[in-house]
């Protein structure tokens, strides 16, 4: 029976592989009931659009969630593929934008920092959750600073060293072959360097010598503790040729996506085959090594993505399949961030070793599990509008306003954190009262600013 009261009683996981298949099937239906043109789509079809990749998202966020709440540890190499997958999208995706428009700015990195992180850093800080925990969040940060930092160092020598013509996206110019070459060669040499040596036997690096990700990681994450430092390089090393994978697609993906359409059947067979030999070499790997998760988890690197050229090529055989996405996938993969985060506090509990219930019977898990989905989609639909309103502020905001909110949230943080952190009964009526005098401080501040705005 559900170990609580209501309205928020948990209950223990058990496996259940009938209920993922179920989900699986039920949203497949669903989606080919909704499989219509996307949004804005003329001429011919896109190869890899970014509708379709919203839509390949959400069918990997459904698979990972269904995955935890049902404990299905049947499709776990899958899953660990789906999480390859999303890191290939983060390659992908960068080095697409980065080479078309060149904007290394200081405005869009943190831009895209506050996107992968505002939601992350408040669940942690609100319910005392390592931020390392949303290992998601983690793996696209990382690469998505390895990848402006090497693009950027590309972009830079191309202008200041060798005079290459800078991408102008208005004119239809990516950068130039030689620019991306340096940029991918820049990139794989920081990945090199950071998660190849030493050989870590079982993957650990008690012991290990010093090396570049020692400087850059190792020695500041020990700092916050052993579980962060030791989770943040497990799952940093299981994927850390992922988005490199992506990036080498991205170099070429305007010629293939303008060729795509005009290439008949003949032409398309050596890649098919190609793709498909790569998909047989990823699935003999899982099979033989996919037993043990352990000893899955040290060649995913280099096999977690090698099921994605033939999903890409199957997905856009014809041109019907290409212009066309599945609509609640494609919904759920805009908002796929937000399922992600959100699916560790409102679906499960004690970090996914619980499920919530609301109606405390066993009986009515079905009942519960519908009940709680539903609350589930609206906290993720009200989450990203936060995210969004409070990225706008920020940005219109003036720096002092900006600096003065983050002093404010580090100094009510670090009181809370070094007074009441490890107190015998942290929700003390002291702990009440100081609370109180932080949140009077910002309503008065935020009424003020109001008051300013309207006079």
């Amino acid at each position: 029976m559900p170990a609580g009261y209501l309205p928020a009683g948990t209950t223990s996981r058990t496996e259940n592989m009938d209920l993922w298949v179920f989900v699986m099937v039920a949203l497949a239906l669903a989606s080919g009931w909704r499989f219509r043109a996307a949004d804005g789509d003329v001429g011919d079809p896109v190869f890899l659009s970014r509708a379709q990749a919203n839509e390949w998202k959400g069918w990997m966020q459904v698979a990972f969630v269904a995955y935890h709440y049902a404990n299905a540890q049947d499709v776990y190499v899958p899953i660990r593929w789906a999480v390859s997958a999303y890191v290939w999208l983060t390659g992908f995706g960068n080095g697409v934008y980065f080479w078309s428009s060149a904007d290394f700015s200081v405005r869009r990195f943190a831009q895209q920092l506050w996107r992968m992180n505002f939601l992350a850093c408040l669940l942690a800080l609100a319910t005392n959750t390592a931020w390392i925990d949303y290992y998601f969040v983690a793996l696209a940060t990382v690469h998505f600073v390895l990848l402006f930092c090497a693009l950027g160092a590309a972009r830079l020598a191309g202008s200041r060293l060798f005079g290459w013509a800078p991408p102008d996206r208005k004119a239809g110019r990516e950068a130039v072959d030689a620019e991306k070459a340096l940029g991918f060669g820049i990139a794989v040499a920081l990945a090199v360097a950071l998660w190849v040596p030493p050989l870590l036997i079982g993957g650990r690096r008690s012991g290990a010598p010093k090396t570049p990700y020692d400087y850059a990681f190792q020695t500041w994450l020990e700092k916050v503790n052993a579980h962060t430092a030791d989770y943040f390089w497990s799952r940093t090393r299981m994927d850390y040729l992922s988005s490199l994978h992506g990036l080498a697609f991205a170099a070429v993906y305007a010629r293939f996506r303008d060729r795509w359409p005009g290439w008949g059947a003949r032409a398309k067979a050596p890649l098919y085959a190609a793709a498909a030999g790569l998909f047989s070499a990823a699935v003999w790997v899982a099979t033989t090594r996919g037993g043990d998760p352990k000893n899955y988890q040290a060649v995913n690197a280099y096999v977690g993505t090698l099921w994605v050229p033939l999903y890409l090529l199957a997905r856009n055989a014809t041109p019907d399949l290409a212009r066309r996405v599945a609509a609640p996938m494609e919904w759920i993969g805009m908002h796929s961030l937000e399922f992600y985060l959100l699916q560790f506090h409102v679906l499960l509990t004690r970090k996914s070793q619980l499920i919530l219930y609301i109606i405390p019977k066993e009986k009515w898990g079905y009942t519960n599990m519908a009940l709680v989905t539903g609350c589930y989609v609206v906290f993720v639909i009200k989450a990203l509008q936060l995210t969004n309103a409070a990225r706008a502020v920020a940005w219109r905001a003036a720096k002092t306003h900006v600096a003065a909110v983050a002093i404010w949230v580090v100094a009510a943080y670090a009181t809370f954190e070094a007074y009441y952190g490890n107190a015998a009964n942290p929700c003390s009526a002291e702990s009440w009262a100081v609370f109180a005098v932080f949140a009077a401080a910002a309503t008065a501040a935020a009424l003020a600013a109001v008051h300013r705005g309207l006079g």
